[in-house]
């Protein structure tokens, strides 16, 4: 049987772009979905952790410096209620729609 997100990739297209803070993957994500665009493509771009309401909120807290006392298990946590809202709300959607994701990073 296949799953959902699997059924969803056969559909449409999942690109992710993997790199270091200040890699330049925000910058090509923008310029590939403005090419694909051009060309009469359905493009969705997300960003990891965020994408989401939740995980904007989840993204803001992960990233403040003045965040004490968060193990890594609990951020760990943190990223996978941002990808569980992620994927359920945008990416498997837009898959399945047909849409081009374009993603800044997903592990």
């Amino acid at each position: 049987m296949v799953s959902v997100v699997e059924e969803a990739l056969i559909r449409g297209r999942f690109i992710t772009f993997e790199g270091t803070e200040g890699a330049g993957k925000s910058t090509q994500i923008a310029r590939l979905a403005e090419d694909l665009e051009s060309r009469g493509h359905s493009v969705v771009s997300v960003r990891e952790p965020g994408g989401t309401p939740v995980g904007e909120r989840i993204r803001d807290l992960v990233k403040d410096p003045s965040l004490e006392g968060v193990g890594p298990e609990s951020e760990l946590l943190l990223m996978c209620a941002s990808r569980s809202a992620l994927v359920r709300q945008v990416i498997s959607p837009a898959l399945e729609a047909g849409k081009i994701v374009l993603c800044d990073r997903f592990f």
